[in-house]
């Protein structure tokens, strides 16, 4: 057993505590500094993982749940490192807009709660091996983006929240019909049929033959 396995779950379980707690306490002056030390804290939980990859390897965790491998890492360095870098940006622009009355304490939380839940959503769309959770995962951050595109309670932002949404509905529609259509195709090269909602084995099927979870 990989003893750097556990390294997968600080990644997902930082932003998902933080848009809880964020939840509770975002309307605060202060919680501009909560968001960004848990970005922080997110990616420098990337990049502990990164480094195990390195040292040791492709990653399958949590009975096959999760994989991590050499480029889904990079992705997921990636997404923390933006993360981290738009918390820093959008700390003072938020409160320049709520000093001018543009945006209230309550949807300044909302706006830090959904902050942390797009992150979590995202890293998570990253890391799944499995397929029903990665379209689930791609849902979430779809509703997330629509609350945070939505945050002004304009006309011009309500409209463009509802055209986000139904354009990502449209593609997450077809996403959940490739979904299904990827995982029957599995099942034809795979024997385990639990392992052809898995991301990793149909990638090893195309591949050569090496064992299967």
């Amino acid at each position: 057993m990989n003893p750097h396995a556990d390294s997968i779950y600080p990644v997902l379980l930082i932003p998902l505590t933080g848009a809880i707690a964020l939840g509770a306490i975002g309307h605060s002056r202060r919680a501009g500094w909560v968001n960004i030390a848990i970005s922080a804290a997110t990616f420098v939980a990337s990049l502990r993982l990164a480094l195990g990859v390195w040292e040791r390897g492709p990653l399958l965790t949590t009975s096959g749940m999760f994989y991590i491998d050499a480029f889904n890492v990079y992705l997921l360095v990636l997404t923390t490192f933006v993360g981290l870098t738009t918390a820093i940006f959008s700390r003072n622009y938020m409160l320049d807009e709520m000093k001018q009355g543009r945006v209230s304490t309550r949807r300044l939380q909302l706006y830090h709660a959904m902050y942390q839940g797009f992150v979590f959503t995202m890293l998570l769309a990253l890391a799944t091996n499995n397929l029903g959770i990665l379209w689930v995962a791609m849902e979430g951050a779809t509703l997330a983006t629509v609350l945070l595109v939505s945050l002004y309670r304009t006309p011009e932002s309500i409209e463009a929240a509802w055209k986000y949404f139904i354009l990502c509905g449209v593609g997450i529609a077809q996403a959940l019909f490739g979904t299904v259509l990827l995982f029957f195709a599995a099942e034809r090269v795979i024997p385990n049929r639990q392992s052809g909602a898995s991301l990793e084995c149909p990638l090893r099927a195309c591949g050569p033959p090496r064992s299967c979870c």
